[in-house]
């Protein structure tokens, strides 16, 4: 891309990309899939900062990708059955093939992961899951970005019902003030239909936010904040979320690194009415440490948490940990 090329024709090549690359994504996505993220689920990967600087080489680079992982979970009392977070021992594989195609201030990014959650319990149904996201990511003069982005997820748990389908389109817009702050604002739209009897579906807004400030390599705070609504024509299936988190990682040695973060939730299920009256409220709040350790293409990860539980359901007034450990490797 030439020098003296306009915004404007930039972010016009950026979507004749996307566009082509959509239609790929949508044709690729498996029937029966979705991810391994219930609303409690693994945070290992949310964070995986790289301090690399951007590449200096003009013209179009295509960089495939695949990363394999396996991961162990243990989880107690947090939930009955299988509402919101696993309970119990589950193992989970998942492979993750990617596609980055870039040239100067555009990255175009394909990933798809694939994952078989197997539970010990033998009266869990094991489960395959799936998500797709595409996303085009656009770097605007004066250390502003702004990524578009669609995902499809199949048969994933989500708070309201435990086999849930999903496609999602939005953007975010990320401003770096400098080498050490960095906000990152985003909403998008969802669409959800549920594997149930009465065959329901529901929408809704999500909106995020990320504040985070930057010591040094691997070093890093964060402060996060979310809210997300589902609305359906079935009731028990409506929703209201609100997410806080604050999170600091620290380098403790060569490729090795602690994070703690602190998270609170709490969701309101306006359409589940309870016996005694009223409806059904949680409020949660837990206590979590990561410990990541990344020699070269791998990346061994323990993470654990305590999970407090106050529910106006007294089914769902309850407390209880969950450990997670994962092993990948990236080719």
């Amino acid at each position: 891309m030439t020098t003296n090329l306009s915004i404007a024709g930039r972010f016009a090549q950026a979507l004749a990309i996307a566009i082509p690359a959509v239609c790929f994504a949508t044709a690729a996505l498996a029937e029966d899939a979705g991810n391994d993220q219930p609303e409690q689920g693994s945070s290992i990967d949310v964070e995986d900062e790289a301090d690399g600087a951007e590449s200096s080489t003009s013209g179009w680079r295509l960089e495939p990708g695949l990363r394999l992982t396996a991961r162990g979970i243990t989880a107690r009392t947090t939930a009955p059955g299988e509402d919101e977070v696993i309970d119990g021992n589950a193992l989970a594989a998942v492979v993750t093939p990617s596609l980055v195609l870039t040239n100067d201030d555009i990255t175009v990014t394909l990933r798809n992961a694939t994952t078989r959650l197997e539970f010990e319990d033998p009266n869990r149904l094991d489960r395959w899951q799936n998500s797709a996201r595409l996303s085009a990511r656009f770097n605007l003069p004066g250390g502003t970005a702004i990524t578009a982005f669609g995902e499809r997820s199949d048969n994933m748990l989500a708070a309201e019902f435990t086999s849930t389908d999903e496609w999602e389109f939005g953007g975010e817009i990320e401003h770096s003030f400098d080498l050490a702050n960095r906000l990152t604002v985003g909403a998008s739209w969802r669409e959800r239909s549920y594997d149930d009897t009465e065959n329901s579906s529901g929408s809704g807004v999500r909106i995020d936010g990320e504040y985070r400030y930057r010591f040094g390599a691997n070093h890093f705070a964060f402060l996060r904040g979310r809210y997300d609504e589902i609305n359906s024509a079935e009731a028990r299936r409506n929703l209201a979320r609100w997410l806080a988190e604050a999170s600091y990682q620290l380098p403790v040695a060569d490729d090795l690194r602690v994070r703690g973060e602190l998270s609170y939730q709490r969701l309101d299920f306006s359409g589940r009415t309870l016996a005694t009256g009223g409806v059904r409220q949680d409020d949660l709040f837990w206590p979590e440490l990561t410990l990541i350790w990344s020699p070269g293409p791998w990346r061994i990860a323990a993470e654990g948490r305590y999970i407090v539980r106050n529910s106006t359901d007294p089914a769902f007034d309850r407390s209880g940990y969950r450990v997670e450990l994962e092993a990948g490797y990236a080719f």
